[in-house]
C-alpha cells in the first residue's frame, strides 16, 4: 500500500448552514492528528463559509475563489493536493471518518482507479409526491452498483486520467462514464446520506440539471447514452413487474417530462441547487 498522503476536496459555494456538520462528520472519529488532508475550496462565497472552516476546522486548507463553479473549485482543489488519492465530497453530505478511510483504502489497491459508496436518502420533511419520486428513483438499476456522486476517491492512478475538468454540469456523470467500470471499487460498507428537496417545484429544477447535464456530456466521445438507455428499460421493467410502484410511477414520469422540458430554458452557466434540505444542524450548530 502507498504512503501517499490522501486528501479529501470539498467544494463549497455558499455552504455555511452545513459545512459544519460536513466536517464534524468527517472528523468525529479522529484520534489525535489527522491522516487525511482536508481542503474545502469556497467559489463564489457571499457568505461565512470560508471563516467558519477557518475559526472551527484549523487543520483544514482553505482555498477561495472568486467564481462560483464546482468545476473550478474541483481543478483548483485537484492541483493543490498533493500527490495521493483524493475524495471528492459535497459540501452538504455527511460521510463518517471510517467511511473516509474505507474508500481511500479501497482507491489503493492495484488496479483500482476510483472507489464509490451506497448513497441512503432523507425524506425528512418532504412532501408526498417527493416521496413517490424517489420510491421508482431507488429501483434504478445503475444504483446496485453503488452511487457515482458526492463522494467518490480517486486513486493517484485515476487522478492521472481525469486530468483538469472540462467545463460541464454532469460532473459526477463524466467521472463515471470516464472511469473503466473494471476499475471502480464499490465499498459496501461505505453508506453516505443525501437530503432530497422538500418540495416538488425544487426537486424538478435540481432535476432539470441533471437533464441538461446528460445533454451536454454528448460532445464527448466516451459519453454514449447506450447504458442510458438499458438502465432506463431495466427501470420500466421493475416497475411493471412490482404493482406497489404503480401509484408512484406516473409522478416519477411527471417530474422526468417537466424536468427535460425545464432544462432545455433559459442559457448561460447555471447551477441549480435544492436550499430546502441545506439547514443547519442543532447538533453541530
Amino acid at each position: 500500500m502507498s504512503n501517499s498522503r490522501a486528501t479529501v476536496l470539498i467544494p463549497a459555494h455558499n455552504e455555511e448552514a452545513v459545512i459544519t456538520r460536513t466536517l464534524v462528520a468527517l472528523l468525529r472519529l479522529h484520534r489525535g492528528s489527522m491522516d487525511f488532508g482536508i481542503i474545502v475550496i469556497c467559489n463564489g462565497c457571499i457568505d461565512r463559509t470560508a471563516e467558519l472552516v477557518r475559526e472551527r476546522f484549523p487543520a483544514a486548507s482553505v482555498i477561495e475563489l472568486q467564481e462560483g463553479s464546482k468545476i473550478a473549485a474541483l481543478n483548483a482543489g485537484l492541483a493543490a493536493a498533493p500527490p495521493g488519492p483524493v475524495l471528492l465530497l459535497d459540501a452538504d453530505i455527511e460521510l463518517d471518518t471510517a467511511s473516509a478511510h474505507a474508500l481511500f483504502e479501497a482507491a489503493r489497491r492495484t488496479g483500482i482507479e476510483a472507489a464509490i459508496g451506497r448513497m441512503q436518502i432523507d425524506t425528512t420533511g418532504a412532501s408526498r409526491l417527493v416521496h413517490y419520486f424517489y420510491r421508482i428513483w431507488l429501483q434504478h438499476p445503475y444504483l446496485r452498483n453503488g452511487k457515482f456522486a458526492a463522494a467518490i476517491a480517486l486513486s493517484q492512478t485515476g487522478r492521472e486520467r481525469v486530468g483538469t475538468l472540462p467545463s460541464v454540469t454532469a460532473d459526477d456523470t463524466y467521472l463515471r462514464n470516464l472511469i473503466p467500470a473494471e476499475r471502480v471499487a464499490l465499498v459496501d460498507s461505505v453508506h453516505f446520506l443525501v437530503r432530497v428537496p422538500r418540495k416538488l417545484t425544487t426537486l424538478i429544477r435540481v432535476r432539470s440539471r441533471s437533464h441538461r447535464g446528460t445533454r451536454q456530456l454528448a460532445a464527448y466521445a466516451h459519453h454514449g447514452s447506450g447504458a442510458r438507455g438499458v438502465e432506463a428499460r431495466g427501470l420500466m421493467r421493475t416497475v411493471c413487474l412490482h404493482p406497489s410502484l404503480w401509484l408512484a410511477a406516473p409522478v416519477y414520469a411527471g417530474v422526468t417530462v417537466a424536468a427535460r422540458a425545464l432544462s432545455w430554458m433559459g442559457s448561460g452557466a447555471r447551477w441549480e441547487r435544492d436550499e430546502t434540505s441545506r439547514v443547519a444542524s442543532e447538533s453541530v450548530g
